[in-house]
């Protein structure tokens, strides 16, 4: 930081006009910087993507010199062995010291089990399928067995793996080949890999009807988006899903008409989402239940109001604890009682926001909420947060880092289909590669 002298002493030539363009200059350059600081500093950013400007990435773990570790009565998961496949005995001949060979069995044995790996091997099958000729419809056919793959040379197995690869560990198809490759032995290039990826796709695709339809008869459904580039332009990756289904939409636009073209005008069941107004306007002309992210609510009360105004998110995080209890009331008529409670308690955090110029625009935004904010009291089925679509988001969210954007519409429709199947799945607790290997 400039003292005031040397501060003094560099300007006490310059005219006014010249202070002038470089308080001008400098007010510019500062908005500038904030503009660019918003991108990482907002109640809407994940703290993943700001560590740089956290000044203990310790936390409080730090200041109390705690040590690093699992807190005391956390429960660990020991790994299980399976049955001994095999046992080795071994013996000595000699002393690994002095190398003597005078040495006796004492009688002890220590057991030790180890999990080995062994490479599998490939194997190149010539199906000679024999051609026959119907006697009944003079129809010409050929044998058949499951194991033949209807395009290409790789069977069912080394499909699945490479679908696994690349859209459950996310490898890049460079990397994908090299273990194919160099791990299993499996002879590979890029595009070979890529047109894998594709015809898994469309074999795939009825599955991925299926799913369109399921989500349709879901009793609650989440919404979320996030970008992504196609090709050079931004397009949006929307997710509708549940604790059992997820299902991805490639969109040119953040707003329209997505929401009712997924669901559609007959949706019976209840939304969660944040407080983008595509939900809202869907919602409000299906007369759909809808359920506002609280944690959304409180990060940006949280952002705008702790340092300045630290009573009005401590009221704030109040009438959270008051929703949440709210939720547990067995009796319906206590739930509605809490209810019209929570909505007076936001009107009168709303009415005193207000009063300061600076927090009026965060008060319009909660107050455009109306009492969607508190519709899980009512509906105790529905969560107060919409973690599950942002976690279901979070390994596009990954891959996008990973890859940077994607490069045709082929692409998208691939991804859509794949990601969307593979977190079915995973909701499902099924095995994703078996379950690829008995649907390929």
């Amino acid at each position: 930081m400039i003292k005031a002298d040397v501060f003094l002493e560099k300007y006490k030539d310059k005219t006014k006009e010249e202070l002038i363009k470089e308080l001008y200059d400098s007010y510019v350059k500062k908005e500038k910087l904030e503009r660019e600081l918003k991108k990482y500093k907002n109640p809407n950013t994940p703290s993943s993507a700001n560590k740089h400007i956290k000044s203990n990435t310790q936390g409080l773990k730090a200041k109390k010199n705690a040590k690093n570790g699992a807190p005391i009565g956390h429960k660990g998961k020991t790994l299980i062995l399976p049955e001994t496949d095999k046992i080795v005995s071994l013996s000595a001949k000699n002393c690994p010291i002095c190398l003597s060979t005078n040495i006796r069995f004492t009688g002890y044995i220590k057991k030790k089990k180890v999990i080995c790996y062994q490479k599998p091997k490939i194997i190149i099958k010539e199906y000679r399928q024999k051609e026959y000729v119907c006697l009944e419809d003079n129809t010409i056919f050929l044998a058949k067995d499951n194991h033949i793959p209807e395009k290409g040379i790789y069977d069912k197995n080394i499909q699945s793996l490479v679908n696994y690869y690349k859209f459950k560990a996310r490898l890049p198809h460079n990397i994908l080949i090299d273990v194919m490759n160099n791990v299993h032995g499996v002879p590979m290039t890029a595009p070979t890999s890529l047109e894998i990826t594709r015809r898994a796709t469309d074999k795939l695709e009825p599955l991925y009807k299926e799913l369109e339809e399921n989500i349709k008869h879901a009793e609650v459904v989440h919404g979320d988006e996030t970008s992504m580039s196609v090709n050079g332009l931004n397009h949006w990756i929307w997710v509708f899903c549940n604790e059992m289904i997820s299902l991805f939409k490639f969109k040119k636009e953040r707003g329209g008409d997505i929401v009712e073209n997924v669901l559609g005008t007959d949706f019976k069941g209840k939304i969660v989402s944040d407080g983008w107004g595509t939900y809202t306007t869907y919602t409000r002309d299906n007369k759909i239940k809808h359920q506002r992210c609280f944690d959304h609510l409180r990060r940006e009360v949280k952002y705008e109001c702790k340092d300045k105004h630290p009573e009005f998110y401590k009221w704030c995080c109040d009438i959270y604890f008051m929703t949440k209890k709210g939720k547990e009331y067995k009796q319906e008529r206590r739930r509605k009682i809490m209810y019209e409670r929570c909505k007076n308690e936001l009107d009168m955090l709303i009415t005193h926001m207000e009063t300061h110029q600076h927090l009026r625009k965060l008060a319009t935004k909660i107050k455009n909420g109306d009492d969607k904010w508190f519709t899980c009291i009512l509906y105790p089925e529905l969560p107060m947060d919409n973690n599950e679509a942002e976690r279901s988001l979070r390994p596009f969210v990954i891959m996008r880092k990973i890859m940077g954007c994607l490069r045709s519409e082929v692409g998208k429709r691939t991804y859509e289909i794949m990601m969307s199947l593979i977190s079915t799945w995973q909701k499902q607790h099924k095995n994703v590669l078996s379950t690829l290997q008995n649907t390929l």
